[in-house]
């Protein structure tokens, strides 16, 4: 389904915060601090974004929402950027505000809103804005990977989209007819728009592109590339470059600037690590070693962390009990991001490895069984905010 971006600028809505939790921050570009006091039921975490001395903490609850909140107060009269299905771009099923049935829920989208608003002003000025995108060196990006690729992509454009009025001058969106949903209490939008997508692209004034085409996940053979690391393997190879294939929604204005990869969860861990190293051994070494200008930009981001209540907190199959379904606020180690910081060098065999560094985030997810996604707007917004300004 292809969607012209300019009829949307005219019908953005500026939705009223209902939200009264609110909190204070400091943001730079080494840390995500957040700190608010709640009156009770609290589990404190650290949001440092790899600072050893995070310079304040972020506090919440699973429990009873306080009504009141002392401390520094700093709230916005108007929701900032995207919320509850603002943007014409997002998917129901991560939009924790869409989904409220529950305290628990409403926590969540507090929680995720918060976070997000008091990060995102300003966060993606230089993505869309720098001096790199101009007509004449405008970016063109190839994202591919599961649905927490599509996380990334969903959160570019619709900052874009909310944030910055003309910004997007096209999109094209392959919608699926048919949601095919393994979890009803997510589907509350079974098919079109808000739905579910696969393969989709977008275009910026000025000449930026995205394009987004998954290789794993939920797919159908027009829309995505299940052997998309073989085919990037092979162009490296013989051409020292790769190209976008021909699976993306919109013809692509020119050669790859940028690829974002990323192997995604469903793969068990030894499969994982073989695909990862594959990755490495057969696209990023051919393409730097060859050191010619036309290569593009690697980057890579780790997986984001799953907060499943299971020993190592990663999805243990839908026949676990309902308890090891419920996510956690935090966990230990993240055994695929420690894989991937293993194997992964920056500027050795990869450009840019980007850390989600996101242990104590688990009640930021969705929930209701999903512990592997997060809520949108939220954590993935200030990933993708660093993810093509680096």
């Amino acid at each position: 389904m292809t969607r012209n971006a300019s009829c949307y600028i005219t019908k953005r809505r500026a939705f009223v915060s209902i939200i009264t939790f609110s909190i204070a921050y400091i943001y730079n570009d080494h840390v995500i601090s957040i700190h608010s006091i709640l009156e009770s039921g609290s589990t404190i975490l650290n949001l440092q974004n790899g600072n050893p001395n995070p310079t304040s903490t972020f506090t919440s609850s699973f429990g009873e929402i306080p009504n009141k909140i002392s401390g520094q107060l700093n709230s916005f009269a108007n929701q900032v950027g995207y919320f509850n299905l603002s943007c014409p771009f997002e998917m129901s099923k991560t939009s924790c505000a869409f989904l409220e049935y529950s305290e628990e829920d409403r926590a969540r989208t507090r929680i995720s809103s918060e976070y997000y608003k008091s990060v995102i002003r300003n966060a993606f000025d230089s993505t869309f804005f720098s001096g790199s995108n101009n007509q004449n060196t405008a970016k063109r990006v190839f994202m591919t990977g599961d649905s927490l690729t599509r996380q990334l992509f969903i959160s570019l454009v619709c900052n874009a989209f909310t944030l910055y009025d003309g910004l997007v001058e096209h999109t094209e969106i392959n919608w699926k007819e048919v949601d095919p949903c393994r979890n009803p209490s997510l589907c509350k939008i079974k098919g079109g728009e808000h739905g579910t997508f696969d393969a989709a692209s977008v275009k910026f004034r000025g000449g930026m592109e995205v394009h987004f085409v998954p290789h794993k996940g939920f797919k159908d053979k027009g829309t995505a590339e299940v052997h998309v690391l073989e085919r990037l393997a092979a162009e490296a190879s013989n051409m020292g470059r790769v190209t976008f294939g021909k699976r993306t929604a919109m013809q692509p204005g020119g050669p790859v600037d940028v690829l974002v990869y990323n192997v995604g969860i469903h793969f068990g861990m030894d499969e994982f690590r073989d695909k990862l190293e594959y990755f490495v051994n057969k696209v990023t070494i051919p393409l730097i070693r060859k050191n010619l200008s036309a290569r593009p930009r690697i980057i890579y981001f780790t997986t984001p962390t799953q907060h499943f209540n299971t020993s190592d907190g990663t999805f243990q199959g839908w026949r676990g009990s309902e308890w090891s379904l419920k996510c956690v606020d935090e966990v230990e180690s993240n055994p695929r991001a420690d894989i991937e910081k293993k194997i992964l060098a920056p500027g050795v065999n990869i450009d840019v490895l980007l850390d989600y560094d996101d242990l104590n985030f688990g009640m930021m997810h969705v929930g209701k069984h999903d512990c592997a996604h997060y809520c949108m707007p939220g954590l993935p917004d200030t990933v993708a905010a660093k993810l093509l300004d680096l």
